[in-house]
């Protein structure tokens, strides 16, 4: 589906409520859960990134990657940003920035990256936009994926916990969803899961009345 004008210019990453989103659950949960400021030189950042540049050779400010650079996260290069939709990677790439950019599935770029090059994730943001049940789907295929690899890496995964009169889901919709999972279940039984006690919800971006919930799980080595 073509990605609307509205959509295109709608300045998603650089939300206020997905930059306190951001903070608490990536930044400031992966400093206290692994009590070090930024991940490891020799690992990577993995993120569904959106739109993050506006003008040629510049980010726009406070976008995920500008985020995480400023926070000194991550360095610009360890950053592998993937977008669906082609403009919308047209303008990333145009950026200027030494960030890894990909168009594709988050998925299947990932799989393929992992075919001909070093993948060591020390932070993988599925920042999605599906319901809990497909949500779950989508995060067992990547947790059965990491299960094969060393090391230890935290999954950031958002989803929707509420759109318009639709029932509001909670995190439990969440967990009996990747319960049912066979690629959950095959994760669990080959690699080492926990899950983070808590978990955070936030209203959608602009004016919209959707919610957003985020489960954080690690990976142990």
């Amino acid at each position: 589906m073509k990605t609307s004008s509205s959509q295109l210019n709608m300045h998603y990453g650089a939300c206020p409520k997905k930059i306190e989103s951001r903070e608490q659950t990536i930044i400031n949960t992966y400093r206290k859960h692994y009590k070090r400021d930024s991940i490891p030189n020799n690992t990577q950042y993995w993120t569904i990134c959106g739109r993050c540049s506006y003008q040629p050779n510049q980010l726009e400010q406070n976008c995920e990657p500008d985020q995480i650079i400023k926070s000194k996260l991550a360095n610009p290069d360890q950053i592998h940003g993937v977008e669906i939709d082609p403009e919308i990677y047209k303008y990333n790439i145009n950026s200027g920035i030494n960030v890894n950019w990909y168009l594709g599935d988050f998925y299947e770029t990932m799989v393929e990256f992992a075919n001909n090059n070093n993948f060591n994730p020390a932070i993988i943001n599925a920042d999605l936009l599906h319901m809990p049940d497909h949500a779950a789907t989508y995060l067992s295929k990547i947790m059965q994926f990491l299960s094969h690899f060393d090391g230890q890496t935290m999954i950031v995964c958002n989803m929707v916990k509420c759109i318009c009169n639709s029932r509001n889901s909670d995190i439990n919709d969440m967990i009996y969803g990747l319960e049912k999972e066979p690629c959950f279940q095959n994760a669990f039984s080959k690699a080492k899961w926990s899950f983070h006690n808590e978990y955070y919800w936030y209203n959608g971006t602009g004016k919209t009345t959707t919610k957003m919930m985020t489960l954080i799980m690690f990976k142990n080595p």
